[in-house]
């Protein structure tokens, strides 16, 4: 289905539509906002809000050719950033870990969850704005192309950001070890 096509049913409040995108934006939506609060329970609360406002403001919503997952990513993070402003909650290291808890071998989930913590930690010195490239492009897995508009950047802006934002992490990841990568 389109997104021409999706929101002429959402506005109908259509269950089918309605279902696509909860099935087809909900986990990489999940993993986006998870990402941001770093609570799995207030992420799940911020999705279902984020469903909630979809429904409400769709009447308003005006198709005009930019991706609608745009639109809805815009709705979370609003609704997101709006969460750590009022609760100041001191961000949990391991908010990607839980995004996607591995399996298997317990040493494994704590090497990993350790790399989690310091990516996570490492996240927190950049710009709001590196984060969310890096966000959106890596946790939500959105293209360029999407970043941009939602941004209000050219693609050459968000690919300048998304590779600063990388040689930041790297050297940051790379100045916890001494020097040596991981």
């Amino acid at each position: 289905m389109d997104d021409a096509e999706l929101v002429a049913r959402l506005k109908q409040f259509d269950p089918q539509a309605v279902s696509y995108v909860v099935g087809h934006f909900g986990p990489p939506l999940y993993r986006y906002v998870a990402a941001i609060v770093g609570d799995h329970h207030l992420a799940e609360d911020i999705v279902s809000e984020t469903y909630v406002r979809m429904l409400e403001r769709i009447g308003d919503y005006t198709y005009t050719g930019a991706p609608f997952r745009a639109w809805l990513y815009r709705v979370a993070h609003n609704l997101a950033m709006n969460a750590v402003t009022r609760t100041r909650a001191v961000h949990d290291d391991e908010a990607l870990a839980r995004a996607e808890l591995p399996e298997g071998d317990p040493a494994i989930a704590a090497v990993r969850s350790e790399e989690h913590a310091a990516v996570r930690a490492a996240l927190t010195s950049l710009t709001e704005e590196q984060q969310q490239v890096l966000l959106l492009r890596f946790v939500a897995r959105q293209p360029v192309a999407e970043v941009a508009q939602q941004l209000g950047r050219s693609e050459g802006a968000v690919k300048q950001l998304q590779l600063r934002a990388l040689r930041s992490l790297g050297r940051l990841l790379g100045a916890e070890d001494g020097g040596h990568g991981r």
